[in-house]
């Protein structure tokens, strides 16, 4: 908006047109620039000066000094038109822009900005002779805010050029709104920096904008600035046209971003992705399958088929699976085969193809994705032959193995596990809970040794064992036994072995009976059935060591068999032995049970009396020598 002055070369004809339709005369430099000032009145037979380049700009702006405010806000409406449809052709022209550098995108940006300002100065409102109204400063603002400094002067140079190619008194005016749209611009961009606008920033830099229009307008005379019933209505009009342009080129940006990246993840992507039309031919693919085939760029596989790339056989299979896919609009997913590739090496890929279909829901096509999953099947194959071997190993172990999960829950168990208990093994599967088990066990009898009327303590001890490592041996109702060996492990689950140690525990007790019975025979004289020397020395010292720490009383006595050496020179030595039997049985008959007998050497005996006293012993000691 500024205010034209000079309109010198406007020919005769147009004057006195424009004096019988408002009754005003349009008067030359001289008239208006100095005449109208002064308040002089123009001059109807002055002759018209020479024609000047210049009217020709002039020309397409006919003074409208009486006009509708109808028909100007058609005008300002209009203008308002060609911001949004220029913002909208820079949507159409960012395909074209692909792969170009940013510079020259800025640069095209602030053409088509810079062509918006121009068809909105076209399209102007002169509300008076020199004052015009558009919407050129939204469109150069747009372009600072979102190009920065140099897609504002790209954008600023044509309509500061048609402005100032018009001249006239209002071209400081126009020329400081412009400058000061690219300010505007050029300072929110440097606010901003790299970081993507919001929707708000951008409504906010549009109502700055429409402010800014105070700064042109304070420089027209009184005489020609438009009243502020007027101001308020074209300043929000102003940013109205700012936030449409800042609004759409913001969805642009979202958009395009957006686009880059699914089209940069799905080119990267090391999974096959490629769409194709009804006919079967590639509409577009990803950087892996072109590599695959052996084509250098996507672009190259464009318009090819299967029939292109695969042996016949294969590819009219392919055809006809997508043929069907496309008549029942139904897709495959994660369909797998083995293929080889260049090298004659066997792959497996699984492949998922769905129908794509337009706004109206007709097919159009589909999109494929195809997913190498060798390296997955090999670790299948193995997990399978480890599963296999595994399988294969507990059944023909020994031992019985059971796992259960942290809540106590059977998660697997081995044949043996289920036959090494006859009377719960039906109920030992998994899912089944061990407290279950357990109550089965009480209720059947078969295990020995539960006590009686604890059962509910009894099972909520082994429960709380489960995960806790430790071995312990059971006793079944059919005379077995079982070792059980359980070990948590780190992902919260218990494992169980369980062992048959019948014929262990048969063994074990055999040979604690041996033991003792070497014990015995180790302590014992062999030919009187009491006590020996070692067995005396032993239970002396223990009975001296109670005594020394209870102050408790204990006897010794000590019996040597008379003449017995002469008894044995006479009769023999076999009588001689009777004789240290009969005398030994003697003894033990006649001494409690607490006390101990022993053989001291020879004929010789000794006889450990604990708690007794001395006259007590004495008393023994009397009635064992009589007893003799």
């Amino acid at each position: 908006m500024d205010r034209l002055a000079g309109l010198s070369g406007i020919d005769h004809a147009c004057r006195e047109d424009n004096h019988r339709r408002h009754g005003v005369i349009w008067c030359g430099v001289e008239d208006f620039a100095m005449g109208r000032a002064t308040g002089a009145q123009p001059h109807n037979n002055r002759k018209s000066p020479a024609f000047n380049p210049e009217t020709t700009f002039q020309a397409l702006l006919m003074t409208r000094l009486e006009i509708g405010s109808g028909a100007m806000w058609q005008h300002l409406t209009a203008n308002l038109i060609a911001v949004a449809l220029f913002v909208s052709g820079w949507n159409y022209v960012q395909p074209w822009l692909e792969g170009r550098s940013q510079k020259f995108r800025l640069l095209v940006f602030g053409c088509i900005m810079g062509w918006g300002a121009l068809a909105s100065m076209l399209l102007t409102v002169e509300l008076r002779p020199g004052v015009l109204l558009d919407l050129r400063t939204s469109l150069v603002a747009t372009a600072g805010l979102f190009a920065g400094l140099p897609g504002a002067l790209v954008a600023a140079a044509f309509p500061l050029g048609y402005r100032m190619a018009i001249g006239g008194q209002g071209l400081p005016a126009g020329l400081i709104g412009i400058a000061v749209a690219v300010a505007a611009g050029v300072l929110a961009n440097r606010i901003i920096g790299h970081r993507q606008p919001r929707a708000w920033q951008v409504l906010l830099f549009a109502i700055c904008v429409g402010l800014s229009l105070l700064a042109p307008i304070s420089i027209l005379p009184q005489s020609a600035a438009p009243g502020i019933r007027l101001i308020l209505p074209l300043m929000a009009l102003n940013a109205a046209a700012t936030a449409v342009a800042g609004l759409v080129v913001l969805h642009t940006q979202l958009v395009t971003k957006e686009r880059d990246l699914l089209r940069a993840a799905v080119a990267q992507a090391p999974d096959f992705y490629y769409v194709k039309n009804t006919r079967g031919q590639f509409v577009a693919v990803n950087q892996t399958v072109a590599a695959y085939h052996g084509y250098d760029h996507p672009v190259q596989m464009t318009g090819k088929t299967d029939f292109d790339i695969a042996d016949a056989a294969r590819a009219q299979i392919l055809f006809g699976l997508e043929q069907r896919i496309l008549k029942s609009g139904e897709g495959i997913a994660d369909f797998e085969e083995q293929l080889p590739d260049a090298k004659g090496n066997l792959r497996w890929f699984s492949t998922s193809k769905t129908p794509v279909r337009d706004v109206d829901g007709n097919v159009i096509g589909l999109v494929g994705v195809t997913r190498e999953i060798t390296a997955h099947k090999q670790v299948e194959q193995a997990l399978l032959e480890a599963k296999n071997q595994l399988s294969y190993a507990l059944s023909e172990m020994s031992d019985g193995l059971a796992m259960f999960d942290a809540e106590g829950a059977l998660v697997f168990c081995n044949e043996q596990y289920r036959e090494f208990f006859p009377l719960t093994g039906d109920l030992r599967l998994p899912g089944t809970r061990l407290r279950d088990i357990l109550e089965a066990v009480t209720v059947t009898g078969e295990q020995v040794g539960i006590p009686k009327g604890h059962e509910r303590e009894w099972i909520d001890a082994v429960v709380g064992a489960l995960h806790t490592p430790g071995e312990q041996q059971i006793k079944l109702f059919d005379g077995r036994w079982l070792m059980l060996r359980t070990r948590p492990t780190e992902a919260g689950l218990a494992l169980v072995v369980v062992s048959d140690i019948t014929e262990i525990k048969s063994t074990e007790g055999e040979l604690t009976t041996l033991s003792n019975q070497l014990a015995q025979l180790a302590n014992t004289d062999p030919l009187l059935g009491v006590g020996n020397r070692r067995a005396f020395d032993q239970k002396l010292a223990g009975v001296v060591a109670d005594a020394s720490q209870s102050d408790k009383e204990f006897a010794l006595l000590l019996i040597d068999v008379d003449s017995f050496k002469a008894y044995n020179d006479r009769y023999g030595h076999l009588a001689g032995d009777e004789c240290l039997r009969q005398i030994a049985d003697c003894l033990r008959q006649r001494t409690r049970a607490s006390d101990f007998v022993a053989r001291y050497g020879g004929e010789e005996f000794a006889v450990i009396l604990p708690e007794a006293s001395a006259a007590g012993a004495i008393r023994v000691a009397d009635n064992l020598r009589a007893a003799v």
